[in-house]
């Protein structure tokens, strides 16, 4: 099968690594043959191209061209890339009315996030956005993620979850914690961007109530394509924190230096207050840490999932520090790190490229998604 991979790539992006590592395994299946179509406004930046609607017509135009050479195109969907939720803003239905072959669209974010009016708003606009693929298979990552599509009239969707990646080569807590300097500290990390709805707040909150021994690292660094100053807000307000010595903010790091932080990691705390689906987290997975997260609906299903991680409901620091201090127990953090460490074992890359090589033949034959993903 000749597939068109439509999608960020080369930038500092997590959907830009998930295709990568999704093209890998794809490839090594011996069933695709892959080419990437690298798309979205970080692309086009780093390719010295100018950005705004009228030349981003011309981009995706231009993509479509080179898509429809192949069986069958696979776009990897968030709304920045087409050029966000504002009524009539985003491209997806421009894209999808050029291309002339079977498609299949994993979306890695709805956003129904706001006041009252801006849900209804965004609801309105990715209800227009979809039935322009009304033709396409819909990939959600999660069971959650998949009925809101439903309710926004996609009718062919299936569930195709987020891998935990293969690292290289274990790193000891022990010597990570020695190299970055944190050894007899009690080490809480949070990965991934650092954006608003991560909610990195209900940490600094908690922080004060727990012991002097325990350090906040936030292992990330500004989105490329946030606007919004959340990034300088939270950084101007670490700074005026009262044990801003026991905070540490990495900025964006390549992927070998994130394992450093992980692997130094005693709990991994993804304090969220709103997703989709979280590749940040099956990275933690991948070092057999015991995740301690809000209790939102794509966390519960992963919780299910693995066993392995601790629910506490968002924006309730009180409620942090609780989970915070009963994980201190060694015990109840190996056991966490043990069902942690199956959950690798068992969701690898390759067990899903398989299953979109199943979806991508079932989709080209027209036959039922049931009966090759079940």
């Amino acid at each position: 099968m000749r597939i068109a991979m439509v999608s960020s790539w080369q930038v500092p992006c997590g959907i830009a690594r998930y295709t990568e590592e999704l093209v890998g395994a794809l490839e090594q299946t011996g069933k695709c043959q892959i080419t990437v179509l690298p798309v979205g406004p970080q692309v086009w930046r780093k390719q010295n191209r100018p950005l705004g609607w009228r030349h981003e017509r011309a981009y995706w135009q231009e993509a479509a061209q080179k898509a429809n050479t192949a069986d069958l195109v696979h776009i990897q969907f968030a709304p920045a890339f087409f050029g966000g939720l504002k009524p009539f803003r985003n491209l997806l239905p421009f894209f999808l009315r050029h291309l002339a072959k079977p498609t299949v669209i994993t979306v890695h974010e709805v956003d129904l996030t706001g006041t009252p009016l801006l849900r209804f708003a965004k609801r309105w606009e990715q209800k227009r956005l979809f039935r322009a693929g009304r033709n396409c298979c819909f990939i959600a990552l999660t069971k959650f993620v998949a009925e809101q599509l439903r309710q926004l009239g996609c009718e062919k969707v299936c569930v195709l979850p987020i891998w935990v990646p293969t690292l290289s080569q274990p790193i000891p807590v022990t010597a990570a914690k020695e190299r970055l300097g944190l050894t007899g500290r009690f080490v809480v990390v949070s990965f991934g961007f650092i954006i608003a709805r991560r909610g990195y707040e209900t940490l600094l909150e908690a922080l004060p109530a727990l012991p002097e021994d325990t350090v906040l690292v936030l292992a990330g660094g500004a989105h490329p394509l946030d606007r919004s100053g959340y990034y300088e807000r939270l950084i101007a307000r670490i700074a005026e924190h009262p044990l801003r010595s026991r905070i540490y903010v990495t900025g964006y790091l390549p992927d070998e230096e994130v394992d450093w932080w992980l692997a130094a990691a005693d709990v991994v705390a993804a304090p969220y207050r709103y997703l989709s689906g979280s590749a940040s987290l099956m990275r933690a997975f991948a070092h057999g840490k015991p995740i301690l997260a809000s209790d939102l609906p794509p966390l519960r299903e992963l919780a299910e999932q693995s066993g392995a991680v601790v629910l506490v409901p968002p924006d309730q620091p009180d409620a942090w520090v609780e989970a915070l201090l009963k994980l201190r127990n060694e015990e109840e953090r190996l056991l966490l790190s043990d069902a942690a460490k199956q959950f690798a074992r068992q969701r690898t890359v390759h067990h899903i490229a398989e299953k979109h090589c199943a979806l991508f033949a079932a989709v080209l034959s027209n036959e039922p998604l049931d009966s090759v993903l079940s």
